[in-house]
């Protein structure tokens, strides 16, 4: 169900003290303790015979409070409510305290100015939508490199492109080529013999599995974007590809499925270039219904993308929209696709 990832439970007081809420410690599961728990003798008491016991604790909202000190010591993780805290003062605290033994995690991190003085302070993790809000200089122009990967992706992107042209597009570049053979030839394909050539993992692979790996690798290579933005975007983008590949719901498109997970990187190529993402899309001669889609979000597709998007963050207004059989659906892409970025994302490095 973890997937190998961690789960956080927020906890009040009640469900600290209830013996049958602790059975068996696991390594996947952290106990979060909310700000409205009181710090109290008999609390850390508690908090020190469940750690010794093997469970651990994560701290909500954390803004440094005199009184939530104490509880400090007994936590695997320490969330930060950052916009709360003047990074002055955060950065005396953690000069102060010794907290070597937990991560620390920055939350409601808006800002590619204070995700990189979070960085510098010495935090683990970061919650917040700064990688979804990239800094929009009116008038800025694309890097030379950039305008290399948006032509590549403009020319992939033209719905009449042949396998020849696609083959002959990305061997120019021999980084993207020599990253998409080891795609193709990694155990996410487990083919039985060495692929050799682009055009030789077109034959194999299809047009359009290529064209998503070339385009992907592109935008990677002219971005210096966090690679957390690419796990982002690429579990969207598998998401809505099983979205569209299941037939537990209709969906009304006659069109290749392949746009389903084209939409979902599109939908962050703003973020991943720092440039306005409809002036972007403008570039790309993308079919009327696509860039609907991506831009608006206002046809069939562009609704499951908005859903996409509302997983991710859990959001309670796409939550209640759904049924419970697109319920299920969404749930288990999701966790599907949070897997499949993690084993992509070895390979892009």
């Amino acid at each position: 169900l973890l997937l190998d990832k961690p789960l956080f439970i927020n906890i009040d007081s009640k469900l600290l003290f209830d013996d049958g809420f602790f059975t068996l410690p696991n390594s996947n599961l952290y106990y979060e303790i909310l700000e409205t728990v009181p710090i109290t003798d008999e609390v850390i008491h508690r908090l020190q015979l469940l750690v010794r016991r093997g469970f651990r604790f994560a701290l909500d909202d954390f803004a440094l409070e005199m009184e939530r000190v104490p509880l400090l010591k007994y936590m695997s993780v320490i969330k930060f409510d950052i916009p709360l805290i003047p990074l002055h003062n955060l950065e005396r605290f953690l000069n102060q305290q010794e907290l070597h033994n937990c991560l620390l995690l920055a939350e409601k991190v808006e800002t590619q100015d204070t995700y990189e003085k979070c960085v510098s302070l010495g935090f683990h993790l970061f919650q917040g939508y700064y990688l979804e809000k990239p800094k929009i200089v009116s008038g800025q122009q694309l890097q030379a490199n950039q305008q290399a990967a948006l032509q590549l992706v403009a020319n992939l992107t033209r719905s009449t492109i042949e396998v020849d042209e696609v083959a002959e597009l990305v061997s120019r570049d021999p980084v993207i080529t020599i990253k998409l053979l080891k795609l193709v030839n990694s155990p996410l394909y487990n083919l039985i013999r060495e692929v050799s050539s682009i055009r030789e993992a077109v034959v194999i692979l299809g047009i359009d599995v290529v064209k998503q790996w070339a385009i992907i690798l592109s935008l990677v290579n002219s971005s210096d974007c966090p690679y957390e933005l690419f796990r982002q975007l690429l579990t969207r983008a598998k998401t809505l590809s099983l979205i569209g590949d299941s037939k537990e719901i209709n969906v009304d498109f006659a069109h290749p499925k392949s746009e389903f997970f084209l939409a979902g990187i599109l939908s962050g190529v703003d973020a991943i270039l720092g440039v306005d993402l409809a002036n972007i899309l403008k570039k790309l001669a993308l079919p009327p219904h696509l860039l609907e889609a991506v831009v608006s979000h206002k046809n069939s597709l562009g609704d499951l993308l908005q859903k996409a998007i509302g997983m991710e963050r859990f959001d309670d207004s796409i939550f209640e929209v759904m049924d419970d059989r697109q319920l299920m659906l969404f749930t288990r892409s999701y966790r599907l696709s949070l897997k499949w970025a993690d084993n992509v994302l070895k390979y892009l490095r």
